[in-house]
């Protein structure tokens, strides 16, 4: 595509996706202008903002679909299935799996995740190559003084649980990434709700599940301001429950929406979107807004991701409005949100550069 294109459909506009007629003027990776009516354009559809997957593993690529077992067996570290699994992985094993991942949540209408990536420095600094800017990477340190390394080339840490270190190292190494500026995330309450008063405490930027949180804990995640990334499917498929989405959206969390272990997991956001609207919470632009914009704020990217408006970068999905799936439809909101799937998407747009038919293959 030129430096300089049109895009033109039904957009879902702003922070509140109102569905209008107009177009997107695209110029160097950002959106300069949106326009009312529509102009003539090579690129037309259905538009609306990529996703944003707020919680990743990618990873773990390399063990795709094992026996189920208890999700401590699974993924507890140091001994979980997953890491003696990326303890036997060569680096050229694991490159390869992100790079399949990464490619797939493309296909999938993915403009950016955050993942919570293991294997210390090495391991962020693959990811950050790999990805070349479309994650947000929380790296990971078993040990107090290697902190400093991996924060040097990482976004910031992801922390597997509250249990799974010792108390003063926890708050040692997340205080350190607060010096810094960088980010603090941390699984909390998938299991069970033991580690969640301590994962309260460490005020973090954001939590992960929270699939055993009660009406307390989420009132106090609530009232210290702290959003929560929610993956259903996930939590299903590991045997965790399910967790309180329409709780914590009715209590006034900033909710985002991740696809989590791809061991366990296809990193399909629209898989996501309507396990969550259907099953849980019954309100479409909340689930989109979950999977877009809620998640680019709660990871500080607001003002440049998950929604259409001028100024914003450019991570579009254009999907077909005339494929068997999506023609005929009277809320073209709440068929993306229900129905739509990676073959509805026409061109997936991220950073400007622009791939057909969900074609992307890197």
């Amino acid at each position: 595509m030129p430096n300089e294109y049109i895009v033109s459909g039904t957009l879902l506009f702003g922070d509140d996706f109102e569905i209008r007629d107009g177009y997107l003027v695209v110029r160097d990776g950002r959106i300069r202008e949106v326009g009312s009516g529509r102009a003539e354009a090579q690129i037309e559809g259905l538009v609306c903002p990529a996703f944003v997957n707020a919680h990743t593993h990618v990873g773990d690529s390399i063990i795709k679909d094992p026996p189920y077992m208890p999700l401590a067996d699974l993924v507890g570290p140091p001994d979980g299935l997953k890491h003696r699994a990326l303890r036997a992985a060569t680096r050229k094993a694991i490159a390869a799996g992100i790079r399949s991942t990464l490619a797939d949540m493309a296909a999938t209408g993915t403009g950016h995740c955050a993942d919570f990536r293991e294997g210390g420095a090495a391991g962020a600094r693959l990811l950050q190559e790999l990805a070349g800017g479309r994650a947000t990477v929380l790296g990971r340190a078993t040990e107090e003084e290697a902190v400093e390394d991996v924060l040097r080339c990482a976004d910031g840490l992801g922390f597997s649980g509250a249990n799974d270190l010792p108390r003063d190292a926890l708050f040692a190494m997340a205080q350190k990434a607060k010096d810094r500026g960088k980010m603090v995330g941390i699984h909390a309450g998938e299991l069970d709700r033991s580690d969640i008063d301590t994962a309260l405490e460490l005020m973090p930027d954001f939590l992960v599940h929270m699939t055993h949180a009660t009406a307390r804990d989420i009132r106090r995640a609530r009232d210290r301001g702290l959003p929560v990334v929610v993956c259903p499917r996930s939590n299903a498929a590991a045997g965790a429950g399910c967790p309180p989405v329409k709780a914590m959206a009715e209590a006034g969390l900033l909710l985002g929406l991740g696809t989590d272990n791809v061991m366990i997991n296809a990193p399909d956001m629209f898989a996501e979107l309507e396990w969550t609207s259907k099953a849980f919470l019954h309100d479409d632009a909340r689930a989109l807004r979950m999977a877009t914009l809620d998640g680019a704020r709660l990871l500080g990217l607001g003002g440049r991701k998950g929604s259409i408006a001028p100024g914003k970068d450019a991570d579009l999905l254009v999907l077909s409005q005339n494929s068997n799936n999506l023609r005929c439809s009277k809320n073209q909101l709440s068929s993306l949100v229900r129905r739509a799937r990676p073959d509805d998407i026409a061109y997936f747009i991220c950073g400007g550069k622009v791939w057909p038919n969900s074609s992307r293959k890197s």
